[in-house]
């Protein structure tokens, strides 16, 4: 299973690539920001994505484009869970968190991806 991380302080995405590593995960990449996590969007099968970036609170959109454009399952990664208005289902770990809660997390997003949707050429689209 490929996990793309979307998270903008260094430490903390390395700390969740040698979890998922550790876990069995190939992890396709670490995104800083929206339009990263958008780039790398097509490589990866889930996201573990932090709900609050450098460019705002902009982890509710992006896991909504991941989703719709290519397929992915996602896991909300916050320290105010309270910010995400509509979890639509998606997990949420809560900072700071133990391996074992980032790695059932990581599952569960494997279970709510779509096989084979992360193929879609056109890409995501914003809602």
């Amino acid at each position: 299973m490929r996990l793309l991380i979307v998270e903008d302080e260094p430490g903390i995405a390395l700390v969740i690539k040698d979890v998922a590593i550790d876990a069995g995960f190939e992890v396709t990449g670490i995104a800083g920001n929206m339009s990263q996590a958008l780039e790398l969007g097509s490589e990866a099968d889930i996201a573990i994505i932090d709900v609050r970036l450098g460019d705002g609170i902009t982890g509710p959109s992006i896991a909504r484009a991941l989703f719709s454009g290519f397929g992915l399952g996602v896991v909300y990664f916050a320290v105010n869970p309270g910010l995400i208005e509509n979890l639509e289902g998606r997990a949420v770990v809560t900072k700071p968190a133990s391996s074992e809660r980032i790695v059932d997390a990581l599952w569960m997003a494997a279970k709510n991806a779509r096989p084979g949707a992360y193929r879609v050429a056109s890409g995501p689209t914003f809602h």
